[in-house]
């Protein structure tokens, strides 16, 4: 069910109802040696009233262990679904070593993997990057995306100072083209070839009954 799609820098493919969000909100600074944060990044929230009654939430988020040493990797739940927003996931990835070190990421630092699969094989959860693709208000009880994504098929040579940390947001969507809205349960997300080693992290879903 893997729906991802890889532009090549010199040749394209064209996908029908497909939009690239690369740069969206991708991270940029002036300044390497910084913390990148989203320009759209939404502040982080405690959960509402509203918030709490939604149709399903984020109850859990379950990381690999880090594929290198001396390097964490934190998934976080920065806002849940409500009605004026999807749920939100921030990506956080911090050099713990005590020299600065080049990685290799994919086309979006710190994490390009946005399709996570349902444990049972039959839906699949999308992260959007940027807000291109996210709906001003859920339909039906649903954030589901409004049209498809697209990445380049590019590597991104990042150096990160001891202690510094490259962090993206992304929002929380069903896929543009699913049937229904999120089934309950955990969706998987990972990338085999993540700095050099493979890695990922798992998303629980549930419902939530009022």
């Amino acid at each position: 069910m893997k729906r991802r799609a890889l532009l090549g820098t010199l040749a394209t493919t064209a996908f029908a109802g497909c939009t690239s969000v690369l740069g969206d909100s991708a991270n940029t600074t002036d300044d390497p040696t910084t913390t990148d944060e989203p320009t759209d990044s939404p502040e982080t929230t405690e959960p509402t009233t509203e918030d709490e009654f939604f149709s399903y939430h984020i109850d859990d988020v379950q990381t690999d262990d880090a594929p290198v040493a001396d390097v964490t990797i934190d998934v976080t739940v920065e806002q849940q679904f409500a009605l004026e927003h999807p749920a939100v996931l921030r990506v956080a990835f911090t050099n713990d070593a005590d020299e600065a070190r080049e990685f290799q990421f994919g086309s979006l630092v710190p994490w390009d993997e946005l399709w996570g699969t349902h444990e049972d094989d039959t839906s699949e959860l999308l992260l959007a990057p940027g807000t291109s693709v996210v709906p001003d208000e859920p339909e039906d009880d649903c954030w589901r995306a409004t049209d498809g994504v697209a990445l380049p098929m590019v590597m991104k040579s990042e150096t990160l100072d001891p202690g510094e940390t490259r962090i993206h947001d992304f929002r929380v969507l069903a896929t543009h083209d699913s049937e229904n809205c999120f089934q309950s349960g955990t969706y998987r997300f990972e990338d085999e070839g993540y700095l050099g080693e493979g890695w990922g992290f798992s998303v629980h879903v549930v419902p939530i009954v009022e």
